[in-house]
């Protein structure tokens, strides 16, 4: 009886200790990104990306306010494989993205502390995933932390709009 509960009790040690690994940051693929990457090597290396991107479907009244958006749109998408926010929003924003190829963006994946190889999360003060940071022009218009307050597509129109009334 007691050999049993020392087997137990390991046994309990290990779950915890799988449990743990499961949480310190490496993706899906096993392999810890880091730094700018290009959308194809996400979709190909991090399964969950690539299911939720293949799903997410966009309106047809969607993609009509996406084509408006102006050709000086630029995004940088700063994100995590192993941030379960990150999984969530960055397919749909790709998959948004996909409507309107004048619209540029940057993916930057971040280690489970939020860093990156060219210090591009420190320099733009990141501090949660994921972050998308819209610029007009070469100019930051808003930010959108981790979740949108309406949606994806909603929240940026309204950056937008919001910068013409700056500039007016």
């Amino acid at each position: 009886m007691l050999a049993f509960k020392s087997i137990s009790k390991i046994i309990v040690l290990i779950g915890f200790i799988l449990l743990a690994s499961c949480t310190s940051g490496t993706s899906t693929s096993g392999n810890t990104m880091s730094g700018i990457i290009t959308k194809d090597n996400l979709l190909a290396s991090e399964t969950s990306f690539n299911q939720s991107y293949q799903a997410f479907l966009i309106s047809e009244k969607d993609k009509l306010q996406v084509n408006g958006w102006p050709r000086d749109l630029h995004i940088d998408i700063y994100f995590g494989a192993w941030c379960h926010d990150s999984q969530r929003e960055v397919p749909k924003i790709l998959s948004i993205l996909d409507n309107n190829p004048n619209v540029t963006f940057q993916l930057i994946a971040l280690d489970i502390e939020k860093k990156d190889p060219e210090h591009l999360a420190k320099k733009n003060n990141i501090k949660y995933t994921p972050t998308f940071v819209v610029f007009l022009a070469g100019k930051e218009i808003g930010r959108i932390v981790e979740r949108p307050t309406q949606s994806i597509i909603n929240d940026i129109t309204a950056m937008y709009f919001n910068s013409l009334k700056v500039i007016d």
